[in-house]
């Protein structure tokens, strides 16, 4: 336009990287090289817990549903023989439930000019391709955890594509039963999202999340499993942990059944108390591991939300009795990250690379986890996830 000053437009405003973008040295002399490597080292780092979460309590699908037995009915009892006679056939009274996983499909993409391509660093280039595996590592952490801690009962739960209603851990919606075991029944208004009562954490919230997994046969030491808790770190649910002891009063005028025992991570310190059994390991399956309570281990990070205790048990990354399934494509050559590039020459000067994920995570185990808000009265909210 004749006689119009135009403002200058920068490629970031419109979501491609041009000629303009690169640098080689900050204001201060610093490389850019040296800058982009530090960031990838610190994205490394910062993705590790959520990684690892994501993975620990799930298995992995390709199927659309779990068919389970609804509230199956004892068959007959065994009777005593008879010399001619024969016994009569058993059978299991059941309706059947089709528990239903997502699949949805997330994509993003990085635009290049040919004059970016040119004059880029691979340093930089590595940089936006990490910034695109933290966003999809974001992304399946967030839908991963939310599928567990988002409370939606009988009438408000979202289907699937194929149909299927997508469960939540018991809600207490009505008709809505655990199976019995170990001789103890449950009844339609069980419920595994749960609110503590008080406003400050204490030991028996811990206990009752501990008893709320174990009462249905999962956690158990026998069964090969391990119940975890999980909270933000740096707040007042792990400060307050750590100093639970046995047999002593804590915050609420709760009383602990067992001590807070800090694992073998932890910096060595004096102490004349001696422990009875193992003391908890630094690390186990690959996630950091502060201390324990009782039959839980303990584990704190950033990325849970704050005012939560969320109690998982597990058996190892991919066990059919976690309490989450991850849903991927039938094919499997559609499964994971997918990095695809359209090079028709249409699209000339743009190079174009499309990231995409197909999956979908659902809960399988309705007994396997539950959450604690730690807050005075009232209902329960769902948490809001980063």
């Amino acid at each position: 336009m004749r006689g119009t000053a135009l403002s200058d437009i920068t490629g970031a405003d419109r979501g491609f990287n041009v000629g303009a973008d690169v640098l080689t040295h900050t204001a201060d002399g610093v490389p850019l090289a040296t800058v982009y490597a530090e960031i990838q080292a610190s994205l490394e780092e910062w993705n590790r817990d959520r990684g690892l979460i994501s993975r620990l309590f799930t298995f992995d699908t390709t199927d659309p549903f779990a068919q389970l037995a609804k509230d199956p009915k004892p068959g007959e009892d065994f009777e005593e023989e008879s010399e001619f006679g024969q016994p009569k056939a058993a059978r299991i009274e059941a309706d059947w439930l089709r528990m239903g996983y997502p699949l949805n499909w997330y994509d993003s993409a990085t635009r290049f000019t040919r004059r970016f391509l040119r004059d880029v660093t691979a340093d930089q280039l590595a940089t936006i391709h990490a910034d695109r595996l933290e966003a999809d590592t974001r992304l399946t952490f967030r839908k991963t955890l939310s599928a567990l801690t988002d409370k939606t009962v009988a009438g408000s739960r979202k289907t699937n594509k194929e149909g299927y209603e997508v469960f939540d851990l018991w809600d207490g919606s009505a008709g809505e039963t655990p199976k019995a075991w170990g001789g103890k029944t449950f009844t339609g208004t069980h419920n595994h999202y749960l609110v503590s009562g008080a406003a400050l954490v204490d030991s028996t919230d811990l206990e009752q999340l501990i008893l709320t997994i174990q009462e249905h046969g999962y956690g158990l030491p026998e069964s090969n499993e391990r119940i975890v808790l999980m909270m933000r770190k740096e707040t007042a649910i792990p400060d307050a942990i750590r100093g639970f002891r046995r047999g002593v009063a804590n915050n609420n005028g709760a009383v602990a059944k067992f001590d807070f025992i800090a694992s073998d991570a932890t910096p060595a310190y004096l102490t004349a108390e001696s422990i009875i059994g193992s003391v908890p390991p630094g690390t186990w399956n690959g996630l950091p591991i502060f201390g324990s309570y009782g039959d839980a281990y303990l584990f704190e990070s950033y990325w849970i939300p704050e005012g939560y205790v969320i109690a998982l048990a597990t058996s190892g990354a991919g066990s059919a009795r976690n309490p989450l399934a991850f849903r991927q494509h039938a094919n499997k050559s559609l499964h994971g990250l997918l990095l695809t590039s359209d090079d028709t020459a249409a699209n000339y000067p743009l190079q174009n690379k499309f990231y995409t994920r197909g999956f979908g995570v659902g809960v399988r185990n309705r007994s396997a986890a539950a959450v604690m808000q730690i807050k005075a009265s009232g209902t329960y909210d769902n948490p809001t996830w980063p």
